[in-house]
C-alpha cells in the first residue's frame, strides 16, 4: 500500500489545480472547479481504482446535495431583489444617513447592525455590496468604504444565508466521515454552537479594532498608533458594548436555537440598541471625529477617481421605515419559530413536525448512497421564497417589478449554482474514493492524516488559516467548508483532539477568508467604481484578518486543552 504523503500528494491534484487557476490565472470558479472535478474523476478511476457505478453515483449524491445550498441560495437572494425593487433598501439608506454624523458611529452602526442583519439573510457578499455604496453616500473615502465593507463581513458568514455554512456546506460532506457516531443534525448543532462562541468573543472587540483601523488609516493630521489611540479611546464604551451585545446575541441563538438566527438576531438587536444610545447621546463622545477634508484625499483614498466621479446618490424615502424592515423581521420570526428546539404547539414539536416533510431519494444508481430534502426545513424554501411573495404585496409592487426580481435573481444565482454542483460533487468523489478496489486510504482521508502529521497537537492554530484559505480561493464560506469540513474533521479524528472544536474554527476561518478572498475583493472593487486598485485594499485587509485568525487559534487552543478537552 502507498504511504499516507504519497496519496496526499496525489490526492490534492484536483483542489490545487483548482485554487492555481482560480488565483493565478484569474479563472472563474465554474471553470477551475470544472477541471477539478475532471482530475478527481480520472484519479478516482486509475489511481484509486474506484468502480464506475460507485464513482459516478458519489458525483450525482453531490450534485443533489448542492440543491439544498441553492435552494438558501435563491431565496435570500430572491428576497433581496424583491426589496431592491420595491424601494426598502433605498428606504434603509435613507434612514442612515439621517443618524449621527461620527463617522466613528456611522461605521459601528453599519457594520454590526446593518451588514450582519444582510449576512444573515443573503450572505455570499450582499453585506460589503450594499454597504460600501452607504458608505460613500455618507461621506467616506472610497477605499475606506471598500475596506470596512469587507472587514465588517468577517465574524458573521459562519452563519451566512440562514446558516448555510453550517447546513449547506459542512452538513454537505460530513455524514460519512461520523460513521454513525452521531447524527448530522446533533453533529451541526455543536458546531454551531461553538462556532458562535469563537465568533461571539471576537465580536467584543471587533468594533473598537475596527474604529482602530479607520482612525489610524484614514484620519487626518497624525497619522500614527498613538494619533488613532486617541481618537478611538471616547468612542470605546460604545464599541464595546455594541461589540459585547453582538457577539452576546450571537452566541446564545447559536447555541440554543442552531445556525440559521445567529446573525440576523444579533444584527437587529445590535442596530436597536446603538439607535437608542446614539439617538439619546448615550456613550457617544462630546468631539465627533470625521474624515479629512475631501479636497486632501491622497488618489490611494480615491482609488484612482477624481472628487467628482465619487458617487453621491441621495437614497429616498419610499415608504416607512417600518414597513423597510418588515420583511427582514418576518424573516427572523419564522426562523426563530421553526428553529426553536423545544417548542411545541397543541402537543406537536414544531421541529420535528416541519422536518417531516420530506422528499427522498433512498438508493442512487442501486447503492447506499441516498438523498433526503426537508423542503418546510431549509431556509429557501420556508422562510425565504414564501416572505419574499408576500413583500410584494405588502409593498405594492406590481407585477413587472415582482418578474424582474424574479429573473435577476435567477439571473445572479446561476453562475454560482454550476459551481456549488461541481464543487460539492468533486468534494464527494474524493470522500467516497476510501470505498475502492485498490484497498486505499481515500483522497480525502489521506490529505487529512498528512494535515495531521504535519500539525500534531497545533491543528487548532492552523484550523483557522485552512478554513481562510479555501474562502480566499472561491470566495465562499460554504464553500471552504464543503472542500475542508472533513479534512479537518479527519485529522482531528486522528490526532485525538475535539472534533468540533477543529471544524468549527473550520467554520470560522472560513469568514476570516471573506476579508481578503479574490471573489469579493474584486467585486467590491467594483461596486465602488475603484477596480485596478485592489491591492491598495488587500494590503489593508490582511491586517485584521491575520489578527482574527490569530486569535481564533489560540483561543481553539485553550479550548480544545484547557476548556473542553474531552469534547467529541
Amino acid at each position: 500500500m502507498a504511504d499516507v504523503l504519497t496519496l496526499a500528494f496525489v490526492g490534492i491534484v484536483p483542489i490545487g489545480v483548482a485554487f492555481v487557476l482560480l488565483a493565478g490565472l484569474r479563472w472563474s470558479a465554474a471553470r477551475a472547479m470544472g477541471v477539478g472535478w475532471l482530475l478527481a474523476t480520472a484519479i478516482g478511476l486509475t489511481y484509486w481504482s474506484m468502480e464506475p457505478d460507485w464513482l459516478v453515483a458519489s458525483a450525482v449524491y453531490g450534485a443533489l446535495q448542492a440543491v439544498d445550498i441553492i435552494l438558501i441560495v435563491f431565496g435570500a437572494i430572491l428576497l433581496m431583489n424583491y426589496l431592491e425593487g420595491s424601494g426598502a433598501i433605498a428606504t434603509i439608506r435613507w434612514y442612515f444617513g439621517q443618524i449621527e454624523e461620527d463617522r466613528r458611529i456611522q461605521v459601528l452602526l453599519i457594520g454590526l447592525g446593518f451588514m450582519t442583519i444582510i449576512e444573515g439573510a443573503a450572505g455570499f457578499g450582499t453585506p460589503g455590496a450594499l454597504a460600501a455604496p452607504l458608505f460613500i453616500g455618507l461621506g467616506f473615502p472610497p477605499l475606506a468604504a471598500a475596506v470596512f465593507g469587507l472587514y465588517f463581513n468577517a465574524p458573521n458568514p459562519p452563519f451566512g444565508a440562514a446558516g448555510t455554512p453550517v447546513i449547506g456546506g459542512t452538513g454537505a460532506v460530513i455524514e460519512p466521515a461520523l460513521s454513525g457516531s452521531m447524527s448530522v443534525g446533533e453533529f451541526l448543532s455543536m458546531v454551531s454552537a461553538w462556532s458562535g462562541i469563537v465568533t461571539g468573543l471576537t465580536y467584543v472587540f471587533w468594533g473598537l479594532l475596527g474604529v482602530f483601523f479607520m482612525t489610524y488609516w484614514f484620519g487626518d493630521g497624525d497619522r500614527s498608533v498613538g494619533g488613532a489611540v486617541r481618537s478611538t479611546l471616547p468612542i470605546a464604551p460604545f464599541a464595546l458594548l455594541l461589540g459585547a451585545v453582538t457577539g452576546g446575541t450571537q452566541l446564545v441563538i447559536a447555541w440554543f436555537v442552531g445556525p440559521a438566527l445567529p446573525d440576523i438576531a444579533a444584527g437587529f438587536v445590535v442596530l436597536a440598541v446603538g439607535l437608542l444610545l446614539a439617538n439619546n447621546d448615550v456613550l457617544v463622545p462630546e468631539r465627533e471625529w470625521d474624515f479629512p477634508d475631501e479636497s486632501t484625499w491622497s488618489d490611494t483614498w480615491l482609488g484612482g477617481l477624481d472628487p467628482d466621479e465619487v458617487s453621491r446618490d441621495e437614497p429616498q424615502k419610499e415608504m416607512s421605515v417600518l414597513m423597510a424592515w418588515t420583511p427582514y423581521l418576518l424573516v427572523a420570526l419564522a426562523l426563530l419559530v421553526t428553529r426553536w428546539p423545544d417548542l411545541t404547539v397543541a402537543g406537536v414539536a414544531v421541529l420535528d413536525w416541519i422536518q417531516s416533510f420530506s422528499v427522498s431519494l433512498d438508493s442512487i444508481l442501486g447503492t447506499e448512497l441516498g438523498y433526503t430534502l426537508q423542503y418546510l426545513y431549509l431556509p429557501g424554501t420556508m422562510p425565504f421564497i414564501p416572505i419574499a411573495i408576500l413583500t410584494g404585496f405588502l409593498h405594492r409592487m406590481d407585477t413587472s417589478e415582482m418578474g424582474a426580481a424574479w429573473r435577476r435573481s435567477i439571473q445572479q444565482v446561476a453562475p454560482a449554482a454550476l459551481t456549488l454542483v461541481i464543487a460539492v460533487s468533486m468534494t464527494q468523489i474524493m470522500i467516497q474514493s476510501q470505498t475502492n478496489t485498490a484497498d486505499l486510504l481515500g483522497m480525502m482521508e489521506a490529505l487529512s492524516r498528512a494535515l495531521a502529521r504535519g500539525a500534531g497537537g497545533l491543528l487548532p492554530l492552523a484550523s483557522p488559516w485552512i478554513g481562510a484559505i479555501g474562502s480566499f480561493m472561491t470566495g465562499s464560506n460554504t464553500s471552504s467548508n464543503i472542500l475542508f469540513s472533513v479534512l479537518q474533521y479527519n485529522a482531528a479524528e486522528t490526532v485525538g483532539l475535539s472534533r468540533v472544536v477543529v471544524v468549527s474554527l473550520q467554520n470560522v476561518g472560513g469568514g476570516l477568508g471573506n476579508m481578503v478572498s479574490v471573489l469579493n475583493v474584486a467585486a467590491i472593487c467594483g461596486v465602488v467604481g475603484i477596480t485596478g486598485n485592489e491591492g491598495d485594499l488587500l494590503r489593508k485587509a490582511v491586517v485584521p484578518m491575520a489578527v482574527y485568525a490569530v486569535f481564533a487559534g489560540l483561543f481553539g487552543m485553550l479550548l480544545t486543552y484547557v476548556l473542553v478537552p474531552g469534547l467529541f
